[in-house]
């Protein structure tokens, strides 16, 4: 062999290794969405037609999950909110449905550079009709702003570190940002944080009475319970009939990747997924279809950070749910803070 057919054959080996990395860095291609980039909540409303939420405006946009493009519908859930003057949107960042209600929650947090913004402070609920025209939405009694006030207030939540980290921007270490929201135990909801984290460990709180809220009575909180995800926060969670799967993420000012997680509640550790691909995608939002069991979920991602030029958009990709092992992990000892409550629905 020449020396210039050796180069020549070193250089293909190269060129190849480095496109098999750069595929492997890139993750899988994903379904298109067009319409918005920042997708932080989604919700199936049948197997053809899920809602999603954005970070970035207040508007509800329903897409098929089989299909790219644009949206099939959006409808503004301003008018419903009594938002005050300035910065209108309600950084929305969660999504509960149980029954035919679907609850929603802002991030309740500060912006980027630690400015109080009330309207951000949003929970509220909304019902949908699908119709041969689309879907036709309806709010659902008074969206209410005083969550995080009412936390702070609740002797049974001082030992989370919510007053300092209510006063921080939310990408700052230890700053206050609400992410999640799933369906718990007896009709109540799980609010989950991305920050703070308490002891290393995400949080999780029960809101007890989530309808009385909404008709303007004060929150009802549960035992908080911390969970192990590795130093992660929680960026989404929902309840699959028989367990929470977890979306967890950077906090502030962390680097930590996205992982999966599966969770049985009382008496369980929540357990990693092992799911290839997910390193370079910001999953900021997971959806299971209405069928039971659950044997697929669908993931989406916030891709603000790649819109600077082009039109706005996120991916969706569904993932097999693998099935449990062993029932999953047993629980670990705590005090305080972090005991498994009893979660099961």
């Amino acid at each position: 062999m020449t020396p210039a057919v050796r180069r020549l054959g070193t250089l293909l080996f190269l060129g190849g290794a480095l496109g098999m990395v750069v595929a492997k860095e890139a993750g899988p291609a994903g379904t298109r969405h067009l319409g918005m980039s920042g997708a932080s909540a989604a919700i199936f409303l049948d197997d053809h037609h899920f809602v999603v939420a954005s970070d970035e405006d207040n508007r509800l946009r329903v897409y098929d999950p089989g299909a790219g493009g644009p949206a099939l519908s959006a409808w503004d859930a301003s008018p419903g909110l009594r938002l005050g003057r300035g910065n209108p949107e309600c950084d929305l960042e969660g999504a509960a449905r149980v029954g035919d209600r679907i609850y929603w929650t802002g991030s309740h947090g500060r912006n980027k550079d630690g400015k109080f913004r009330p309207n951000r402070h949003r929970f509220f609920a909304t019902e949908v009709d699908l119709t041969p025209d689309g879907p036709r939405w309806r709010s659902v009694g008074t969206a209410s702003s005083g969550l995080v006030g009412a936390m702070l207030a609740d002797p049974g939540l001082a030992s989370l570190p919510l007053a300092a980290a209510s006063a921080l921007p939310p990408d700052s270490k230890g700053g206050l940002s609400i992410e999640a929201l799933a369906a718990g135990p007896d009709g109540s909801l799980w609010i989950g944080f991305r920050g703070p984290l308490s002891k290393g460990r995400a949080i999780l709180v029960p809101l007890r009475n989530p309808d009385q809220v909404l008709e303007g009575r004060t929150p009802r909180f549960g035992p908080p319970t911390l969970l192990d995800l590795g130093g992660r926060g929680l960026r989404d969670m929902v309840w699959t009939g028989s367990e929470w799967i977890l979306v967890a993420g950077a906090t502030g000012g962390d680097q930590k990747g996205t992982r999966i997680f599966r969770w049985s509640g009382a008496g369980h550790l929540p357990g990693a997924l092992d799911l290839p691909g997910l390193k370079n995608l910001h999953i900021e939002a997971v959806a299971v279809p209405p069928g039971r069991p659950v044997r697929r979920l669908l993931l989406c991602t916030d891709d603000s950070h790649r819109d600077a030029k082009g039109t706005p958009s996120f991916r969706s990709y569904w993932i097999d749910l693998p099935a449990p092992v062993g029932g999953g992990h047993p629980a670990a000892p705590s005090d305080g803070p972090g005991t498994p409550q009893s979660n099961r629905p």
